[in-house]
């Protein structure tokens, strides 16, 4: 009892009985610290804590309680309707239905009392009760019928009328005596620091040295709602007015203390000590317009996302203008004839194009409150000018053109032009421009000029290209527009269009983390500088502006500041780099001297990557200044990764393993349960992480919280530095997968270094076997569960040189196009104070590696500027050397010489069967946008998966690893994924090919693979290169491929079976079980005890060593339930492959009594079994053989097979048609297998297994000429997604089908029903369909499949074959049993069911059938 009231949560505290009251006290007071967590909190206290998070199954708001949100369900998915909700209109719900039942209320109550002879009192309450309800009733009608035609009222009035907002005028002008103060400050401090940068040469400075907006509050004159607008949209016409001068709506006492608008601009002219003030006045300001307001709402905070503001007609203003004279003796310039209407159309004007309907001046309050720069670029656009055709020129009295083309956003400032191409009417350029965007909802302009020398360039026209068509398509290419000029054609231009947007940060361990990658976006903010040197000034006041240099040519200045020796610019500036490890920067801080030539005060040059290390480090920006007495100058960076093609995972970036680390990942006990909730259970898994990304998985393990996988997996390791993180997940079919915890385990500990040996370079330090607990993310430090795992080791083969050639990036590649051209012009692109330098980064002396306050900082200090200077022409070479030596001992590495390697011939890497396959995926032509996921082995998962091609020519040039087991024997599959990592698979085209072959042909050069998907129409290709790493590893018995395969199993007979009838015999069948699960049943043998079966079928055996797989027979009675006549157990683990084995099971009852024995004949085939995951559950499906050549199985003998992967050779990169026709070894299709059946006994150990393709692709295979019959015994199912479904099939064939009788409920169903078809040439394929049997509602699909027909039957007068179908919408695996016999035709004949089967016919379906017709059922086959 104390154990429980412990357990949750009371303080429990045992006494002695026997001990003295002393002892008693001194023991509470021991205790009563226990008692401080249990203080009761008083009612309305705050929490001590923060709340905690709401569960993610919890509905909170109606969007979440109506489901609004919900993505659809796919085809084929449909959740179950009753029939209410299928055959009852909406009509008949309501208040029909509580009208009935009040009337029957009434009359059976009214019945009840007379029938007991009760008084009238009881009847009174009868009516009393209905007489409420009606008064309710119909007080709610009414209500609900004034409220709805007010609200069409309201609308209308909205619409038509104009409203006051006297009630919002009054709070205006109590608040904005409040708000004017802090308004007129915050404008003073904005406007005085432009008017201070923005002073002309001629001008000592500009300062608002008096600033008001008066008393007077703005007003909202009148609103004008508009309510037929979508449900995210407010718009709104508002009549504003600012009239400080109006004093019709004041009191006298108001009117006396009001304050009228004023601003003074100080200008202060003259240079030096000479200067003089002289004030501008601006007065009397008045202001009435009407507006359209426009307000995008969104659900998170601030709610409004885009505010649109226009005019919708000219506004009304007036003022006073001062510019001599001030506040005495000053005049209005507005006297002067013509000067005040020409200011106001000057507004007009410029204000038109802003915010005169229909334009819109719009205000993203969502990107203003984020804290994002509104000018950072979102990421960069390549424009590929290629040509233009058919230009027509317009100079002055005729002439051919020298065009070029200048690309601007929304034609605001030129961002970069082209070269211009001498008199020609069809310029050809092929120049390509790199452009920082700000946003997609913007234009792209292309405007064509005619180069005019020294005259102004004469404007040809435009081309506008709307920016957002990248978010549908990445990669614009080909496109051709028309160059209009005032709304006639000038011509056509020819370019291309590619988006690159910036990577958004990763989070990791509850932290954002930017992705690491070379190309990308650096935004430098200068922002102050302090204590400059002003030894060369003579009044000791500079006019300081920074320089900001990119290698050889200045880049961005910020404003000049005067007077000041500590200036605050903060000026951004944001540019594209190229390669982030080797750039450089140069800051120069300069004194403005007007016409002489303006002198150095300092300079700093650092490298890019310290500068982001700084920031990201330690968060110092204070750098120090060479070539100068003093200062130090402030300065901030930020990176910004962009998504180009390789920057992630490129060839430049990869480094080859050093070995693997071989997990076998055995169970986990007590893991979280995620699905409590739901009153399920969690399926677990375990993935492996190296550096964020996956690079192994076990098999799923369904609603289990104690899961046993006792799985082998290998992950690649790069470094002794590198963590592999065990991480427990719950798989989720639809959605993405929650984690249950991880476990972290370090390389160092099973590894380390070894010297002296040229073959390896690192080895083992021991297999470890632990037990470890799971960490919960983002729990601090809880548990909950253990990972029992053994993890060692294994180094791979030292080789020599494993890279791969890294390819340019599009921004290298055009930076070598500038620098190699004509001319030798160097293309820099600016863009809203950002820009593009494609300059190829010189060798600049470091004068800096670390900001001030950082230890180990030893700036380089010269005291002369040209000292400086001649310093950084003369030893480039050696200071950045030393800069680079002061980086490795800063970080207490030394380099050492690493040795060379094993150079190895292709053909003798390929004798190793184990190793890492390194594979460069460069790019793809796809038929689909899609990413591409390589598989190894049974593909259940990728090995490891590229980015989704933002177009459909994509370029990857992405590098992943996968570890092969057995060379020989292995598999390669290649697929394209359309939908996004952790969502459902959704395959769209695939590749297989064995794995030999395949390194072959891709370990020297790059090969182009065609993939296609399921109706072989759609192809795809995508380019590949591959590197081979031989790792030695050990395999054990359950790794090797014979330890999979295909097992066909001969039922021959029994004797001396247990007698379970009076009479002194039994019927008996054997049921055989592979784990658990029964995959055959045999016929049933009336009145014996010496049975004779021979029967036989094939299963598939994941595993031999592991299998567990036994006989038990039963005795059959009509009226009970059968009864066990004992059972068996059947090894595997000795079978030898391709030698058929006779074997003796010795029957016993539980109690261990043996009685009887039944004679078996074994044969094991190796293949690759294919597993899947669907629907939180796996199945296997046959896979193809991998050891027959035609139908002479290879004798391995015992052990490993070897030597057999030449015969699988082909020709990879060769895809035509011709070759595809002229193999004589076609795989089957994806999802299906046979076997033939032999009429003979399999027996002895040179019964030959028949071959599963080769014999049945020969020379004579294909459809009969003439018609004939087709035989169809559907057997049974297996691992469908329903585990209690009442599970029927649907065969058909043609235009004829036929329905089994739908089975008990089990995942497993049985039928062993037969149907007769007619088939020829004419009925190529086999159509099946499985269903739930519904007694009420829809009949649910539990999966369907094809089954090729021709593929599995021989040509010849009779064949037959046993089916593996695997079923698509849905999931599991159908066994079918098909026998031809070409010398009848059942043409005009009805179905005939054998003898121990009832005949099932199928009438044709009922419009009022509650199920639908099938999918594909119209279609003609």
């Amino acid at each position: 009892m104390l154990k429980d009231d412990a357990d949750k949560g009371a303080a429990i505290h045992s006494f002695d009985p026997e001990a003295s009251p002393q002892e008693k006290a001194a023991a509470a007071g021991k205790a009563r610290s226990q008692l401080k967590g249990s203080t009761p909190t008083p009612p309305g206290a705050f929490p001590s804590g923060p709340a905690p998070a709401i569960p993610d199954w919890y509905k909170v708001g109606w969007r979440a309680v109506s489901n609004i949100d919900a993505p659809a369900l796919e085809e084929g998915e449909e959740k179950d309707k009753t029939i209410l909700s299928m055959y009852l209109n909406e009509q008949y719900y309501g208040d029909w239905y509580h009208n009935a039942a009040l009337i029957f209320f009434a009359v059976f109550a009214s019945h009840f009392l007379t029938r007991f002879n009760l008084g009238w009192g009881w009847l009174f309450i009868v009516l009393a009760i209905c007489n409420t309800y009606y008064v309710t009733s119909m007080g709610r009608v009414r209500r609900r019928a004034r409220d709805d035609i007010q609200r069409e009222l309201v609308k209308t009035r909205l619409v038509s009328e104009h409203e006051s907002a006297d009630w919002i005028n009054n709070f205006l002008d109590r608040f904005w005596l409040i708000y004017e103060p802090v308004l007129s400050a915050t404008i003073v401090s904005s406007v005085d620091q432009i008017l201070s940068t923005s002073t002309p040469a001629f001008l000592d400075s500009l300062r608002l040295s008096t600033f008001t907006l008066g008393t007077k509050a703005p007003r909202i004159d009148k609103v004008r709602t508009f309510p037929k607008t979508p449900d995210d949209i407010v718009m709104m016409d508002w009549g504003i007015s600012f009239t400080p001068n109006d004093i019709s709506d004041m009191t006298p006492r108001q009117a006396a203390q009001k304050v009228n608008p004023k601003i003074v601009l100080s200008v202060r002219l003259g240079k030096g000590l000479a200067t003089a003030a002289m004030p501008v006045l601006i007065e009397d300001i008045s202001f009435t317009g009407l507006m359209r307001i426009r307000l995008k709402l969104m659900t998170n905070f601030p709610h409004v996302q885009i505010v649109d503001i226009s005019f919708l007609e000219k506004p009304v203003f007036d003022y006073v203008l001062k510019p001599v004279g001030g506040d005495t003796f000053g005049f209005d310039i507005g006297h002067m004839p013509g000067l005040s209407a020409f200011i106001r159309d000057m507004v007009h004007a410029t204000l038109g194009p802003m915010m005169y309907d229909p334009n819109v001046f719009t205000l993203n309050l969502e990107q203003l409150l984020s804290g994002t720069p509104l000018d950072a670029a979102i990421g960069v656009i390549q424009v590929k000018v290629e040509a233009a055709r058919g230009l027509k020129g317009s100079k002055m009295g005729g002439g051919t053109p020298d065009p070029f083309v200048s690309l601007s956003i929304n034609n605001r400032e030129e961002l970069a032009r082209t070269k211009y191409k001498h008199s020609t009417f069809n310029p050809t350029w092929l120049e390509t421009k790199f452009l920082l965007i700000n946003s997609l909802q913007e234009s792209l302009v292309l405007s064509l000029f005619d180069y005019n020398g020294h005259r102004k360039d004469t404007h040809i026209g435009a081309a506008t290209f709307e920016l957002q068509k990248l978010l549908e398509d990445a990669t614009q290419e080909g496109l051709e527009l028309s160059v209009l000029k005032d709304g006639k054609d000038r011509g056509m231009v020819r370019f291309d269009v590619s988006y690159y947007p910036v990577l958004k940060p990763e989070v990791v361990d509850g932290k954002e983390q930017l992705p690491e990658t070379k190309v990308g976006i650096v935004r430098i903010t200068v922002h102050q500088a302090k204590e400059l040197d002003a030894s060369k000034s003579l009044s000791g006041d500079l006019n300081p502006f920074a320089r900001l240099e990119l290698g050889a040519q200045p880049a961005h200045s910020t404003p000049i500041i005067k007077h000041t020796n500590n200036p605050v610019w903060e000026s951004p500036y944001e540019f594209l780099c190229s390669d982030k490890d080797t750039s450089t920067l140069t800051i120069k801080v300069m004194d403005e001297r007007d016409f002489l030539k303006d002198p150095v005060v300092g300079h700093m040059t650092v490298f890019l990557k310290d500068l982001l290390e700084a920031e990201t480090g330690d968060g110092r920006d204070w750098w120090p200044l060479s070539g100068c007495k003093s200062g130090k100058l402030r300065i901030s960076t930020q990176w910004k990764p962009l998504h180009m093609a390789g920057a992630l995972s490129g060839a430049d970036q990869y480094v080859p393993p050093i070995g693997v680390m071989r997990l076998c990942l055995q169970k986990a006990t007590d893991v979280k349960n995620v699905e409590a909730a739901l009153g399920g259970k969690s399926d677990p898994y375990v993935r492996v992480q190296v550096n964020n990304v996956t690079k192994a998985r076990t098999e799923v393990v369904n609603n289990n919280l104690n899961p046993v996988w006792d799985q082998i997996v290998y992950v690649p390791v790069h470094s002794l530095k590198e963590s592999l993180f065990l991480e427990v997940m719950d798989y989720q079919h639809l959605t993405k997968d929650r984690s249950l915890g991880s476990v972290e385990i370090r390389v160092s500990d099973f590894a380390r270094e070894l010297s002296g040996n040229p073959d390896y370079r690192y080895e083992s330090t021991g297999k470890q076997e632990a037990v470890a607990p799971i960490k919960l993310d983002g729990h601090g430090q809880m548990y909950k569960g253990e990972l029992h795992h053994v993890a060692e080791f294994v180094p791979a083969l030292a080789l020599k040189d494993v890279h791969f050639d890294a390819d340019e990036n599009e921004l290298q590649r055009a930076a070598r196009s500038v620098v190699g051209s004509e001319d030798g012009d160097i293309a820099s692109v600016r863009s809203s104070g950002s820009s593009t330098s494609l300059l190829k980064q010189e060798d600049k002396h470091v004068t800096v590696t670390r900001p001030l306050g950082s230890s180990g900082h030893t700036p380089a200090h010269s005291t002369d500027t040209t000292q400086s200077a001649a310093l950084n022409g003369a030893a480039e070479h050696n200071g950045a050397a030393e800069a680079s030596k002061a980086k490795v001992e800063d970080s207490g590495e030394e380099e050492e010489e690493v040795p060379q390697g094993l150079e190895l011939t292709k053909e003798e890497l390929l004798r190793h069967q184990s190793g890492i396959i390194i594979f460069n995926v460069i790019s793809g032509q796809l038929h689909k946008k899609a990413r591409l996921e390589v598989c190894l082995d049974d593909g259940y998962w990728p090995a490891f998966t590229t980015a989704k091609a933002r177009s459909a020519h994509a370029q990857w040039q992405h590098v992943g690893e996968g570890f092969i087991k057995e060379l020989d024997f292995g598999r390669v599959w290649l697929r394209l994924n359309e939908n996004s990592e952790g969502e459902k698979d959704d395959i769209i085209a695939e590749w297989k090919g064995d794995t030999k072959p395949f390194l072959e042909e891709t370990m020297d050069r790059r090969t182009t693979f065609t993939l296609m998907d399921q109706d072989e129409k759609n192809h795809s290709t995508v380019e590949i290169e591959a590197r081979y790493v031989p790792v030695p590893v050990t395999l054990e018995a359950r790794e090797s491929i014979n330890n999979q395969g295909m097992l066909r199993v001969v039922l021959m007979d029994g004797k001396d079976i247990r007698a379970a009838d009076r009479g002194g015999k039994s019927d008996p069948f054997a049921v055989f079980s592979l784990n658990g699960q029964k995959v055959f049943k045999s016929q049933t043998k009336k009145k014996t005890l010496s049975p004779d079966w021979s029967e036989n079928f094939v299963v598939s055996v994941p595993s031999r060593v592991a299998a567990d797989f036994s006989i038990e027979l039963f005795d059959w009675n009509q009226l009970e339930q059968a009864k066990s006549l004992g059972s068996g157990s059947i090894n595997l683990a000795d079978v030898e492959p391709f030698q058929g084995t006779e074997r003796i099971i010795y029957l016993a009852d539980k109690h261990d009594d043996k009685k009887g024995q039944i004679r078996i004949s074994l044969m094991f085939q190796p293949e690759i079994i294919v597993k899947t995951r669907k629907n939180t559950s796996t199945f296997s499906a046959a896979g193809r053989a991998m050891t027959h050549l035609g139908s002479m199985p290879l004798d391995a003998g015992k052990g490993v097979i070897h030597g057999v992967g030449g015969i699988f050779k082909k020709e990879f990169g060769k895809h035509d048609k011709h070759d595809s026709e002229s193999s004589h070894t076609p795989e089957l299709p994806s999802g299906q297998a046979s076997q033939p059946i032999q009429s003979h006994i399999m027996g002895g150990i040179t019964a030959a297994f028949p071959s599963l393709s080769a014999d049945r692709q020969s020379s004579n295979s294909g459809p009969p000429s003439e018609p004939g019959t087709l035989r169809v015994t559907v057997l049974d199912a297996k691992d469908l997604s329903s585990s209690d479904s009442k599970a029927y099939a649907v065969v058909r064939i043609g235009d004829k089908e036929h329905k089994t009788k739908h089975a008990g409920k089990s995942s497993t169903p049985e039928w062993n029903e037969s149907f007769v078809f007619a088939a020829g040439t004419f009925t190529p394929k086999m159509h099946v369909w499985i269903y739930d049997h519904k007694t009420l509602g829809k009949d649910k699909l539990l999966g369907d499949g094809e089954v090729d027909i021709w593929r599995h039957i021989q040509q010849g007068k009779t064949s037959s074959a046993d089916v593996f179908a695997e079923l698509r919408e849905g999931q599991g695996l159908l066994r079918l049993r098909l026998e031809f016999d070409a010398d009848t035709n059942p043409l005009g004949r009805g179905p005939s069911v054998s003898s121990f089967e009832r005949s099932a016919t199928l009438s044709s379906p009922s419009r009022f059938s509650i199920r639908g017709r099938r999918p594909g059922a119209n279609e003609d086959n």
